[in-house]
C-alpha cells in the first residue's frame, strides 16, 4: 500500500530531524514529492498491467503517505507537532492494518503496529550513533 510506504520510508527522516523542527515539513515535502513520482514510476515501468492510473494512485498514496505525518511541523513546532504526527501515523497505520486483505483486524493491527516499532527503534538507533547536527 503507498500510503504506508510513504508514511513508513520517510518516518525515520521526521524522527531524526526532531531537534530541528523547522526543516521537517521541508524535509519531508521533498522526500514525499521524490517518493511519489519513484513509486509512480517505477510502477509504471515494471512488467505490470495496472497501467498508468493505478500507478498515479500509486505515487499519490506514497507521496501523501510521507507527506501527512510531516504536516504538523508545517503549523507548529514542539511537543503538540509531535504528538499530532504520532496520531496521523497512528490513524494510517489503522487505515492500512483495516485495509490488509484476509487478515483479522487484530493480527493487522500488531503486524503494522510492530513494522512501525521496528522502524522507530532503528532510527532511535541511528540518531544515538549519529546526532543530528554532528556532521558540520
Amino acid at each position: 500500500m503507498g500510503l504506508a510506504d510513504g508514511m513508513m520510508s520517510l518516518l525515520g527522516v521526521v524522527l531524526y530531524l526532531l531537534g530541528h523542527q523547522a526543516i521537517i515539513f521541508p524535509a519531508a515535502l521533498c522526500g514525499g514529492i521524490s517518493s511519489a513520482l519513484s513509486m509512480a514510476g517505477s510502477e509504471w515501468l515494471s512488467d505490470s498491467d495496472n497501467g498508468l492510473g493505478a500507478s498515479l494512485v500509486m505515487g499519490g498514496g506514497t507521496g501523501l503517505g510521507g507527506i501527512l505525518p510531516a504536516v504538523p511541523f508545517a503549523l507548529t513546532t514542539g511537543p503538540l507537532a509531535v504528538a499530532e504526527s504520532v496520531v496521523i501515523c497512528a490513524l494510517i497505520g489503522f487505515i492500512v492494518a483495516c485495509l490488509r486483505p484476509g487478515k483479522n483486524l487484530a493480527i493487522g493491527l500488531l503486524q503494522t503496529y510492530a513494522v512501525l516499532g521496528v522502524i522507530v527503534a532503528a532510527v532511535l538507533a541511528v540518531t544515538v550513533l549519529f546526532p543530528a547536527g554532528s556532521a558540520a
